[in-house]
């Protein structure tokens, strides 16, 4: 029996042969993706692209640009020309090539010297035994040769190159170059480079490469993994396509089937239906035919008497005659005053019936790919839009696709913008495409929901959310913002950060963790006193001055813009101005002791006045704060009044919230005021903030017992309480 190839040879063979012209490797060349071809090959390939233009690699298709188009500014791969080498002497050792010997004239090779890297004959063979200069060398048969394979003619240390300009071994590396280089290199060409022993550099550059490819070789059971995982995915698909065919081909069996027995069934129906209507026509055209049979035999046997008979004979057969026609006439005519078949061919109804099955078919038959349309995935309730904490919620999510699928991978998630927190919430199928998520929201304020139907988010996701507190939950601090001397009034800009007036007349900035991280000081604008404080929307800051009896007008980095007022009681001046507010165009301050409200624009400019001093509506007692809702509706702690007036912004009277006292609901020296969808009073002499709907009704208080000599209040976008106590800023 013939021997098989040689595995290792063919292994080999393999890897000494050019992937684009499969013949042996002709100076190949390495590609920067680090996959090598034949010189000739790949300036082939490169010229099949425009100048400059980069080639696919044939293996890995990474694009690769050609230098300058030349190949020989690639990096030549020394390993391939020694792997030819090695096939060689593999298919030499394995008689595959004729073995001369490479030591002397040329005699039949015998052995191989694994010093000398030679194919030697038997005269060769015994001064290798003999002289002490071939002490060392290890000379194996051609028989030991192929038993040991590859192991036998490979050598560890091959010899380097040698210089073609100088004929010395190149072992020598020039970093600066990146070429290898002998002796006489370094004085005529390389001259103060930075240069190393190959065998002293080789050693880092193995350590080095080796550590490099440590990261990849960590990848390989990743890509192994993601490669079953698509290998495994397409036979689930082939898999798949078998199971279809045979589901649809049983199907459609079916129905051929259920079709066939309908068609039989249609057909004996129709027959027998046919056979009875033909049996009816033929009995009644047996009896027209009699009928018409007798009818012109009468008619041939009257004429023939009219034409032969003498009088006589007519006269006497006369009443015999008369009186046969009348009968017949008589009775024939009633069969040709109703001449119409007894059964009629009506027989079209069944037509309409297929052309209903044949729509039904192909309107209904499809092949569908299971993949979700993430445009027809909705959301449904108020739920997916805003919650109260602690409060059970729910929404809907409807998911459609061209699939028959009944169930998705549904995930989502309530993330908190107030500390980063989330929230996963499960989807619990309904029915077909419907799934209904449950949840108890734990944190207030801002939040995203974010959904993902078969891992690809629906449309609007993230859904911005806002968690609700109720007030009556509002009883215990949260946070305390220390370290502010004597704080007054705050307010938010744009950036949701705490703008506070204190007693030392600076104007601070906390960002949302409470960290001061700006001071307007009162050196730099010589202001003196300051306490009510707005924001507009391009963050300009207002504060009122109650000592200079003026409002100034500050950027947002704390420039002084513009100032109004000087002590009195005109339509230009202030006397103790304490609340301020912004809304729109307009800028509306408390002036205390001249007991009304003046109306500014944002340029500083006086409108008009609302109020005067008294009792009644419309009329103040030291108005202290003043807000302004989204609806346009202003709202003034008349402090000398004990209460709330409820004003447009034009001055119109509406109402009035609280009364004095210090039960639930009353108010005593009320200061600040700040208006959501609540109206929020602190309320000096009780120490709490007392909350009211926007029609006067008490809803709760809170602070008791947390915070003392109050002033200001306000309300973040996440529903936080900012609230003035003493030397700090405490936050429900």
């Amino acid at each position: 029996m013939a021997e098989g190839p040689d595995p290792v040879v063919a292994d080999l063979e393999q890897e000494v042969t050019c992937g684009i012209c499969h013949d042996r490797y002709q100076e190949p060349k390495l590609l920067p993706c680090c996959h090598y071809y034949c010189k000739q090959c790949i300036l082939t390939l490169s010229s099949r692209y425009r100048p400059n233009q980069p080639f696919p690699c044939p293996d890995c298709r990474e694009p690769t640009l050609l230098p300058d188009n030349n190949p020989d500014r690639l990096t030549t791969a020394f390993f391939i020309n020694r792997m030819k080498a090695l096939h060689s002497r593999m298919e030499k050792a394995h008689g595959k090539l004729e073995t001369t010997c490479e030591m002397c004239s040329g005699g039949k090779a015998t052995a191989f010297c694994r010093q000398c890297v030679n194919f030697i004959c038997e005269d060769c063979v015994r001064p290798h035994q003999r002289m002490k200069v071939f002490a060392t060398h290890i000379v194996s048969t051609l028989d030991e040769l192929k038993q040991g394979g590859v192991k036998e003619l490979t050598f560890e240390n091959p010899p380097p190159p040698k210089c073609k300009d100088h004929e010395e071994p190149k072992k020598i590396f020039c970093f600066d170059c990146n070429k290898l280089i002998c002796r006489d290199c370094i004085v005529i060409e390389h001259a103060g480079h930075n240069y190393e022993f190959v065998k002293k550099a080789a050693p880092a550059t193995r350590k080095k490469l080796t550590e490099h490819l440590s990261p990849l070789k960590n990848l390989l059971p990743d890509l192994s993994t993601a490669v079953n995982q698509v290998k495994g995915t397409k036979q689930n698909i082939q898999a798949q396509k078998e199971l279809t065919e045979r589901q649809v081909n049983a199907k459609f069996q079916e129905l051929h089937d259920i079709l066939d027995r309908c068609k039989v069934r249609v057909l004996r129906e129709s027959s027998a239906l046919a056979d009875s209507k033909m049996e009816k026509l033929t009995v009644q055209k047996k009896g027209l035919d009699l009928s018409l049979g007798t009818a012109q035999s009468l008619i041939d046997f009257v004429e023939r008497t009219l034409e032969n008979a003498s009088d006589e004979e007519l006269i006497t057969m006369q009443d015999q005659v008369v009186s046969r026609i009348d009968a017949e006439v008589l009775k024939r005519g009633k069969e040709a005053a109703n001449p119409d078949p007894v059964e009629k061919d009506d027989f079209g109804v069944k037509v309409f019936v297929c052309e209903d099955l044949k729509k039904l078919c192909e309107n209904n038959v499809r092949v569908y790919d299971g993949k979700v349309d993430p445009a027809k995935c909705t959301v449904e309730g108020d739920g997916a839009r805003t919650a109260e904490i602690d409060k059970p919620n729910n929404f809907s999510i409807l998911v459609e696709c061209n699939t028959q699928l009944k169930h998705h991978t549904i995930q989502v998630a309530l993330k908190s913008l107030v500390d980063q927190s989330s929230q996963q919430l499960q989807a619990v199928p309904v029915r077909g495409g419907v799934y209904s998520v449950e949840y108890t929201p734990r944190i207030r304020g801002r939040h995203h929901l974010l959904i993902s139907v078969d891992d690809q988010p629906i449309p609007g996701s993230p859904f911005s959310m806002f968690i609700k507190i109720p007030p009556t939950k509002l009883d215990k601090p949260v946070k305390v913002i220390t370290g502010i001397n004597n704080p007054r009034y705050m307010a938010f800009n744009s950036l949701e950060e705490l703008i506070v007036t204190d007693g030392s007349g600076d104007v601070l900035v906390f960002d949302k963790k409470g960290k001061q991280i700006q001071i307007f000081s009162k050196s730099k604008h010589g202001v003196d006193n300051i306490y009510g404080m707005a924001v507009d929307k391009e963050d300009n800051i207002y504060v009122c001055d109650c000592s200079k009896h003026c409002v100034y007008k500050f950027n947002k980095r704390g420039d002084l813009l513009k100032r109004f007022g000087t002590k009195g009681s005109g339509p230009k001046e202030l006397n103790w101005p304490r609340g301020i507010a912004v809304a729109g165009d307009q800028v509306f301050v408390c002036d205390q002791d001249n007991h009304r409200v003046q109306v500014l624009t944002t340029e500083l400019e006086p409108v008009k006045q609302i109020g005067s001093k008294g009792t009644g509506n419309r009329h103040f007692n030291h108005p202290e704060d003043v807000a302004v809702d989204n609806e346009q509706m202003m709202y003034v702690t008349d402090y000398g009044n004990h209460r709330v007036q409820v004003l447009t912004i034009d001055g119109r009277f509406i109402h009035s919230i609280g009364k004095k006292g210090s039960g639930q609901g009353d108010l005593s020296d009320p200061y600040g005021v700040c208006v959501t969808g609540f109206v929020y009073v602190a309320e000096d002499s009780n120490n709490r903030v007392l909350v009211f709907t926007k029609d006067d009704q008490f809803v709760t208080s809170f602070g008791n017992g947390h915070i003392t000599d109050l002033y200001g209040v306000a309300v973040d976008s996440d529903g936080f309480v900012y609230v003035r106590s003493q030397e700090s800023v405490v936050i429900f």
